[in-house]
């Protein structure tokens, strides 16, 4: 009990801590970072009007022609402040100061995030293009060749191989500006961009376009100020061996019939003073070894090893990290589930088990502590342009999250932010009561809208008449005002209507009815699950569709 009182008497005095502040934020009124956006520029690189920097900051510091810092660290026209710019070269001090390990550190860029299913396929299915185009932009740029490091699920796949930057295999990227201006390249005719285009085509026959479109989310653990404070602990008839509780009540039964007066038993009597298991600085360490667990066991794992995926960080009840759209629903599915402890892993790779709420999990044969299934985590998702801001899709990411706190935790927001502006938005729980998980869901409807689907497909057209049909059947939130099996009747017969035959194969009717009856249940399920929320509904429909084929 003392404890108990001591961690909340601190807790409360950090927090009042926290309010206080010892210094005058000073104001900068000069132009702003091109990253943070919050403090002036000191570094800057500008061929063309150096005046936009210096006319704030006289004392600017122009790196336009300093060969010591090239393109990688400051870009043509970016200014920097002082902060952003040394987050942007820390990796040389870390390379001289403390290992060679960090020599040519880099973090993938969007788009490689975006194409790492590109190029996966492309090494696969068409390799031989794939090595003819980097080798024709090769001889374009040179000694300027933009190499990165392959996303880490793909560094086997590539061997040695050399992995050419990302915004590169989009088509609309390669054009003589931008190879002047992004790699400094003097001499390109419009005869080499030409074949350069031609043996990027002749990948794409093969094995698609790459989708522009990736993914940022951030997980973090719900009520974890209660969990540390002790207030979700367990109640105390549950916090200790059931064969003890049952002997005392046994032993209890007996003394109450022998004697009449005894009127408050030891069990109701601990129940009235000490309701909870009390918290202890063993308490503190079990959790601290859960998140642990959670953290350096089955994080990285999940986003790095088993799918297309970058860790950013894993701070114990956080995690953010950029997911190829490909693994999206795996990935999100993997990470709360892992939160719980409710996996299991299966010849090595990570499996969901929602069976398992022993709030342990097995792995090379030793148990692991986890958080169990009473905690929960709400998750942020964004899925976004390439050429999107990433300063915009952080700050939506986080937002996402609150928002799905907001509307009762153990959720989560995903928002597609299109190129074009618009957004689109939904909410839902990871899962409702018996029923099946959310993702599981999602990814029937996803796969349903695949056109390489082998049991048939649904046609994209579906989405925007189901919408228009229903767009005055809501109020101003978005629910369903309407009445009766309207909904499921008229997802049934849509669905009939947009179903379309698998290219290479015959569909009985047989087959197509059960397709659709399938695909209607679960989608009725849904929206029923989400508060018949029409526009979180049509929402999770166009979203589901993004994670297959992006944008059309």
């Amino acid at each position: 009990l003392m404890y108990e009182l001591l961690y909340s008497t601190l807790e409360k005095s950090m927090g009042a801590r926290k309010n206080l502040r010892e210094f005058k934020q000073i104001a900068e009124k000069g132009r702003k970072c091109s990253v943070c956006g919050e403090r002036d520029v000191i570094f800057f690189r500008e061929t063309t009007n150096k005046n936009k920097f210096l006319r704030f900051n006289p004392y600017a510091i122009d790196l336009t022609d300093d060969e010591n810092v090239s393109l990688k660290f400051l870009a043509d026209g970016e200014g920097l402040c002082a902060v952003c710019f040394i987050k942007r070269t820390f990796e040389i001090y870390l390379e001289k100061e403390v290992s060679y390990i960090f020599k040519d550190l880099t973090f993938p860029s969007t788009a490689e995030i975006a194409l790492a299913d590109f190029k996966e396929r492309a090494i696969n299915n068409a390799n031989k293009e794939f090595s003819n185009f980097q080798e024709k932009f090769k001889a374009i740029s040179q000694s300027k060749f933009p190499k990165v490091k392959p996303m880490p699920i793909l560094v086997k796949l590539f061997d040695d191989k050399e992995n050419l930057e990302g915004s590169w295999f989009f088509i609309e990227n390669l054009t003589e500006k931008r190879l002047k201006e992004d790699l400094e390249v003097e001499k390109v005719d419009e005869k080499e961009i030409r074949e350069l285009r031609e043996s990027l085509t002749a990948i794409t026959n093969k094995v698609g376009k790459p989708n522009p479109y990736y993914a940022l989310l951030y997980l973090d653990g719900d009520n974890m100020g209660k969990w540390l404070s002790g207030e979700l602990l367990p109640q105390i008839e549950d916090a200790y061996n059931s064969e003890v509780s049952e002997r005392i009540r046994n032993m209890e039964a007996v003394i109450k019939e022998d004697d009449k007066k005894v009127r408050t038993t030891f069990i109701e009597g601990l129940k009235k003073y000490l309701p909870r298991k009390p918290l202890t600085p063993a308490i503190h360490a079990s959790i601290s070894t859960a998140l642990r667990n959670y953290t350096i066991e089955f994080v990285r794992k999940i986003v790095e090893e088993e799918h297309l995926g970058k860790l950013v960080y894993a701070g114990g009840d956080d995690v953010l990290a950029f997911v190829n759209l490909k693994d999206l629903f795996d990935v999100m599915q993997k990470l709360r589930w892992a939160f719980s402890g409710q996996i299991k892993f299966e010849n090595g790779e990570i499996k969901v088990d929602l069976s398992n709420k022993t709030g342990f999990v097995e792995k090379d044969g030793r148990y692991l502590l986890t958080m169990g299934p009473k905690a929960t985590a709400s998750m942020g998702v964004v899925i976004a342009h390439y050429k999107t801001p990433l300063q915009i899709v952080i700050q939506k990411v986080f937002e996402m999250e609150k928002k799905a706190k907001k509307e009762g935790r153990n959720r989560f927001a995903i928002c597609l932010m299109k190129r074009s502006g618009e957004e689109r938005m939904a909410i839902a729980k990871w899962k409702y009561d018996d029923k099946e998980d959310t993702i599981d869901t999602l990814k029937e409807i996803a796969k349903s809208f695949d056109e390489n689907n082998e049991e048939g497909y649904i046609a994209k057209g579906f989405i925007q008449k189901f919408a228009l049909e229903f767009k005055h059947l809501k109020n101003e939130k978005g629910t369903y005002v309407g009445i009766g099996d309207i909904i499921k009747l008229e997802l049934s017969r849509l669905l009939n209507r947009s179903f379309s035959s698998p290219k290479d194969r015959k569909i009985s009717k047989d087959e197509r009815r059960k397709f659709t009856e399938n695909l209607c249940s679960k989608m009725n399920e849904l929206f029923y699950n989400i508060g018949e929320n029409l526009d979180y509904f049509i929402n999770f429909c166009i979203i589901a569709t993004f994670t297959h084929k992006g944008e059309d």
